[in-house]
């Protein structure tokens, strides 16, 4: 099996001379890769579509060198569908994504980023049950249709503090603690 050129080369051009990635006409093709020579850094991939090469297979009279020094990832990445914009998992040291398209998606960052819901978002529960930061919901009466005023303010949220079952936990703790500290305090 012949092995074609690694990188986006065609014809006789020098690699200076290379198309950049965005301009190139197999920019969001899907490929497969049906040959690999790691000694050589050459790979031949066909297209997924129609198990086509991408480039005809070329000689070159230089050997193959690799100029940037290859840092791997350790990206997973889960693809559901053949389509170049489809709905694709992935997850790497820094970003976890979950997107449906370019245009729509779920994406939290390690550091700095937080998380980011991109695209247009619905609840299917009411107000009171989404919570904010733990110790608020939003207030039932804002869907209702009356405009806060002056007179008649109406909060965006309500305190709602978590039930003895999510706090039971910690109180446990608490109270080892406490009999623990009272323990060392006597005995001191």
């Amino acid at each position: 099996m012949a092995i074609g050129r690694a990188d986006n080369q065609r014809g006789n051009k020098s690699i200076s001379d290379m198309i950049p990635k965005a301009m190139s006409a197999d920019k969001g093709t899907l490929v497969r890769i049906v040959d690999f020579d790691p000694a050589k850094h050459l790979v031949k991939v066909v297209r997924m579509s129609d198990n086509k090469p991408l480039l005809k297979d070329q000689e070159i009279e230089e050997a193959p060198s690799q100029k940037k020094r290859y840092k791997p990832t350790g990206e997973k990445v889960l693809k559901t569908s053949q389509a170049g914009d489809g709905p694709i998992i992935s997850a790497n040291d820094n970003v976890v994504s979950m997107r449906g398209n370019a245009d729509y998606g779920f994406f939290s960052f390690r550091e700095g980023g937080g998380n980011i819901i991109k695209g247009p978002i619905s609840f299917g529960v009411e107000p009171q049950q989404i919570r904010i930061s733990g110790l608020t919901t939003l207030n039932p009466l804002a869907t209702s249709g009356f405009p806060s005023t002056i007179v008649t303010p109406i909060p965006m949220t309500n305190w709602a503090l978590p039930t003895a079952a999510a706090i039971k936990p910690i109180l446990t703790n608490i109270l080892v603690m406490g009999t623990l500290m009272a323990a060392i305090g006597s005995a001191a």
